[in-house]
């Protein structure tokens, strides 16, 4: 079988439909088909063994492409290959998600444009919550809201209740092009400096480069910090020469860009849960059926729990390696001042949306 991209499936229907195919086979088809009969009736000759060999090596019917901007070994992009196996096992091998890690289709919000155009360069991209907000949504913006998530339980609580199941649905609802599969686990935001950072006091006046969202820079700025707008790939540099003073990452962005090399103060502060979802094109979503759409959900539970799982363990990790290289780790055990300071740009941010707020509280 011709490996067909999903969103191409209709043109080439249409074509054949034109041309007056019908039912019949080109002379390809036919080989191909000849070639799969031999090679059910030889796996029938030699038994299972050689019937699961013809299994694992038949071409897919459906072909979907996966964007993530995280490179081959980092734990998200392990969690979309985990993915694709999930969903290739449950459909018999006939659904197949092609993973392109390391942003080779795109970074974070080209590739959700991309999604939404329908273009069909992109089918499944995976973004963190706060990304959407330039998008319109409202709702999934309050997980990106400071200390609104207590710890790593909490989340995963949040997120698989009824409450996450509103919020995955909104950039559906909204008519954004887009629908949310499921969601994975970044872990804990933290600040990293140049100079040492001990308490929130150390903050006031730094140049930190933190993501360009309005909700963003209102949180640095009730830290006390400015928010300084600077390309994340000019980031390293911009530590190096004190352009900036500091930056905010999860522990695994953190390490994997060695920013510790530059910037070797950690404050383990956690402002910022890293939410993120993965969401799939709604046309292209819309060629499935109802069944392999259930197929993408089933496998994207799954998901789920694998990426809980490595984000633990990746920041157990991190950790570990971060402190063994000598970085300055300070722990914040008691993180009520810094609530404190952020009050104002949580009831900013949720004003209208206060029962999300106290819903996720109770989780």
């Amino acid at each position: 079988m011709k490996k067909i991209h999903l969103l191409s499936a209709m043109c080439i229907a249409a074509a054949l439909a034109m041309t007056g195919c019908g039912g019949s086979q080109s002379s390809s088809t036919q080989a191909e088909t000849a070639a799969s009969t031999t090679q059910a009736a030889q796996g029938e000759a030699s038994g299972e063994a050689s019937a699961a060999a013809a299994e694992s090596t038949a071409e897919p019917e459906i072909i979907l492409r996966y964007s993530e901007v995280n490179p081959d070994g980092h734990f998200l992009t392990d969690t979309a290959y985990y993915f694709a196996d999930q969903v290739a096992e449950k459909s018999g091998g006939r659904i197949k998600i092609d993973i392109y890690p390391a942003g080779q289709l795109a970074n974070e919000k080209d590739g959700i444009q991309t999604i939404q155009t329908s273009s069909g360069v992109i089918d499944i991209v995976r973004c963190s919550t706060s990304s959407l907000s330039d998008f319109g949504v409202q709702k999934l913006n309050v997980l990106s809201m400071p200390y609104i998530i207590r710890d790593r339980e909490h989340y995963w609580n949040v997120v698989q209740s009824d409450v996450g199941e509103e919020l995955k649905n909104e950039p559906q609802e909204l008519g954004l092009g887009m629908v949310g599969l499921f969601y994975v686990d970044e872990g804990f935001r933290h600040f990293f400096t140049v100079d040492p950072v001990n308490t929130i006091d150390d903050l006031n006046g730094m140049k930190l480069r933190v993501p360009t969202t309005e909700l963003m820079s209102d949180t640095v700025a009730a830290f006390g910090a400015i928010s300084t707008p600077i390309s994340f790939s000019e980031l390293y540099s911009s530590l190096q020469t004190g352009t900036v003073d500091g930056a905010e990452q999860p522990l695994s962005g953190y390490y994997s860009n060695r920013f510790q090399e530059v910037a070797p103060n950690l404050i383990l502060d956690g402002h910022v849960y890293g939410s993120g979802m993965v969401c799939v094109s709604e046309e292209s979503w819309n060629m499935l059926s109802p069944e392999d759409q259930q197929i993408l959900i089933d496998a994207g539970l799954e998901a789920e729990e694998y990426n809980k799982n490595a984000a633990q363990e990746n920041d157990d990790e991190m950790l570990e390696l971060l402190r063994s290289e000598g970085v300055n780790i300070v722990e914040v055990p008691d993180k009520t001042e810094w609530q404190n300071k952020v009050a104002d740009v949580i009831a900013k941010y949720s004003a209208g949306m206060e029962d999300i707020v106290d819903r996720i509280s109770a989780q």
